[in-house]
């Protein structure tokens, strides 16, 4: 009979035919899926699992890791232990160590395998490296299942004391992350530690601790494995009667349509226990009930094992026929060769009893050829499990061999390297003395230069401070000496051409006809020309605007003085000029930007013009700049009319920065200190 595959299996199958090359494998959903179907025993669902999945990994091969550790997992449910450790020990060789989440898996498969097949030290090593990748990748309730995995594997392999330890250290750490079931594992583990001791009471009592967690917790799992070891440890401490009492304890408390797994496997170890004292009709009945609950869940490994049970009862209830035909199905149904060796051993000794001797014979004939099978494969399993041990121990001879060449390799190069560095120390210690002695030879002589040199300065600083005094004087007394030169050329000598000036006006009223003199009209033209440069004369010797109104009014006539319009465009900024300035700081500033504009004008060939005045606290920026020829900075030397600048700068304290390139114009800037 076919099995339908579930429709949630081909929806799987689907979205991963489906994925593109470029994603990852998402391992947990793909991990969490391949252990739904393991748990239903689900061989259809799983095999059409594997099989999406190995199609996909022939289209990119991040998926073929993925289907080699599912493939690996499908062994072991199959009990195929060889082969799932084949897979996985050359998956654990070539697996990146920075991919934490898959070397967890691969580790935990394969230190479960390794366990299994009774190789426990490699199988300690694995789940260590399990918790070790589980850590990296803050995976702590794994990390944790890794440790009590190690605690487990030493309590298989009988060295009970490190299993104990193991089991106390994850009771402690489960106890302070409040995992629920780490705690019920630890407590279980603690007990059949004990129960392994034959220390029945104190197992009883930790199985109990452990039932009690798991029912305050609702925790079906661990409420089935402690009520297992409960009922176990309890035969032996208070008897049948009262292992019995306690499972029926638990089937009149416990919700059979929530935990239906859980009442089926206590049915049937009640089942077990009503047989042992010869009670098969309860017995049966209580397998009968079971039988239900496993048919439901479609879990045959359960229902091959409750026939053979059955079968039992069957039998001494005098149902003979009845008892050979559930043995026979029972090996029918199941696929553990042992299961089917017993079954068939069972049928034979039903007919037997009967007189039905050839198909005794039959029937003990196939017996012993899966008896037979099933010492081959063991066979084969302890010759395969031997192999692993050898190989084990080769490789711990390689990479102890490995480490021993390396350690004399280490040691050599530490030998060589201490004398080299020892070599190294004192060429080091000599030429360090070397060094010395010609650093203190050419410090002293250094200290002497420099004092010489701070001599030189001393008195290179006391020149300046008298040259920047003089002029400063210097400028000051042509200041002075202009101003009194524009007063009198403008009160006096503008006042006496501006009364002639209006006398020729007044005769030029009264004579009508000379206004359309060639020569009148020349002399009056002259008049006005000497009336403008006498203004302007004027204006440039003293800066009267500037004397009255301040640098910012003098800066705005300036501006218009110059601007042409179609020839030259002149703008001009100024920031913080509000309050006026120390009257020679305002003249330097007008004299230098005066200079500037003069430069531009007979030089520059220049279409824009651009004067910047920025006052800030304790600062002064002026900044002309034009779009004209410019020049080549380091190839032209400064004229008169920059030195000029840079004169009246440094008398100021202050910088002058050109800047200029051929055809791209020129930029001046003057920066200097003010004081408030």
């Amino acid at each position: 009979m076919i099995r339908k595959v579930p429709w949630i299996v081909l929806a799987v199958a689907l979205l991963l035919a489906t994925r593109t090359v470029a994603q990852r494998p998402n391992l947990r959903a793909l991990h969490a899926r391949s252990t739904q179907l393991l748990e239903r025993d689900d061989a259809a669902a799983m095999e059409m699992f594997l099989d999406s999945l190995q199609e996909l990994s022939k289209k990119d091969s991040g998926h073929s890791n993925a289907f080699l550790l599912m493939q690996a997992r499908w062994h072991r449910h199959n009990a195929q232990q060889h082969a799932a450790y084949r897979v996985l020990d050359s998956l654990s060789q070539v697996v990146p160590a920075s991919e934490y989440y898959f070397t967890y898996l691969v580790n935990y498969q394969l230190a479960k395998t390794l366990d299994g097949l009774e190789v426990f030290d490699r199988a300690r090593t694995a789940a260590i490296a399990a918790e070790a990748a589980a850590t990296a990748a803050r995976l702590w309730h794994e990390a944790l299942q890794m440790r009590l995995l190690r605690a487990e594997i030493d309590l298989n392999d009988a060295a009970y004391e490190h299993a104990l330890s193991g089991f106390h250290e994850t009771l402690d750490r489960s106890q302070q992350s409040s995992n629920v079931e780490g705690i019920g594992r630890s407590l279980i583990g603690i007990g059949n530690v004990h129960y392994h001791q034959e220390q029945d009471s104190l197992a009883l009592a930790r199985y109990e601790g452990a039932f009690a967690h798991a029912r305050t917790h609702r925790d079906a799992g661990l409420i089935l494995s402690s009520a297992l070891n409960i009922g176990a440890a309890m035969t032996y401490v208070r008897g049948e009667e009262a292992a019995m009492a306690f499972y029926r304890s638990i089937l009149d408390t416990t919700d059979a349509s929530r935990f239906p797994r859980l009442k089926a496997d206590i049915l049937s170890n009640l089942a077990s226990l009503h047989s042992d004292l010869d009670q098969h009709n309860k017995a049966l009945v209580l397998l009968d009930q079971a039988m239900v609950i496993f048919s439901a869940q479609r879990d045959t490994a359960s229902m091959a094992q409750l026939d053979l049970y059955r079968s039992t009862a069957l039998w001494h209830l005098g149902r003979k026929g009845e008892a050979i035909e559930v043995a026979e199905r029972c090996g029918l149904r199941s696929r553990s060769m042992a299961l089917r060796a017993a079954a068939a051993e069972k049928v034979s000794e039903y007919l037997s009893a009967l007189g039905r001797w050839h198909p005794a014979f039959e029937a003990l004939s196939n017996a012993r050829a899966l008896k037979d099978s099933l010492s081959r494969q063991r066979f084969t399993t302890s010759i395969a499990t031997a192999q692993i041990h050898y190989e084990t121990i080769q490789k711990e001879r390689r990479i102890a061999e490995q480490q021993q060449a390396l350690e004399r390799s280490t040691a050599e190069s530490d030998r060589r390297s201490l004398q080299r560095n020892m070599l190294i120390g004192t060429t080091a210690v000599l030429g360090l003395i070397a060094l010395l002695l010609f650093r203190t030879i050419r410090t002293r002589k250094r200290l002497a230069g420099k004092e010489k040199e701070l001599h030189n300065e001393q008195v290179d600083q006391l020149l300046s401070q008298q040259e920047i005094k003089s002029i400063n004087a210097m400028l000051e007394g042509q200041e002075k000496e202009r101003d009194r030169m524009a007063k009198d050329l403008h009160d006096r000598l503008g006042s006496m051409l501006g009364g002639i000036k209006a006398n020729v006006a007044v005769l030029e009223d009264r004579v009508e006809q000379m206004s359309h003199d060639q020569q009148y009209v020349k002399v009056n033209k002259l008049l006005d020309q000497a009336v403008g440069e006498l203004r302007q004369i004027s204006h440039d010797m003293a800066a009267a605007t500037l004397s009255r109104f301040g640098l910012e009014k003098a800066l705005k006539d300036l501006r218009d003085t110059i601007h042409i319009n179609g020839r030259l465009s002149v703008e001009l900024k100024t920031f913080g000029l509000d309050h006026r300035l120390d009257r020679s700081i305002e003249l330097a500033v007008y004299r230098m930007v005066q200079e500037l504009v003069s430069n531009a004008l007979k030089h520059a060939q220049a279409r824009e013009l651009s004067i910047a005045v920025t006052r800030s606290p304790g600062r002064l920026s002026v900044v002309v700049a034009d779009d004209g020829r410019g020049f080549d900075t380091d190839a032209a030397a400064d004229g008169m009319g920059l030195a000029n600048v840079r004169s009246r700068a440094s008398a100021l304290g202050a910088t002058v920065q050109v800047d200029s390139t051929p055809g791209r114009g020129t930029t001046v800037s003057v920066e200097g200190p003010v004081v408030e």
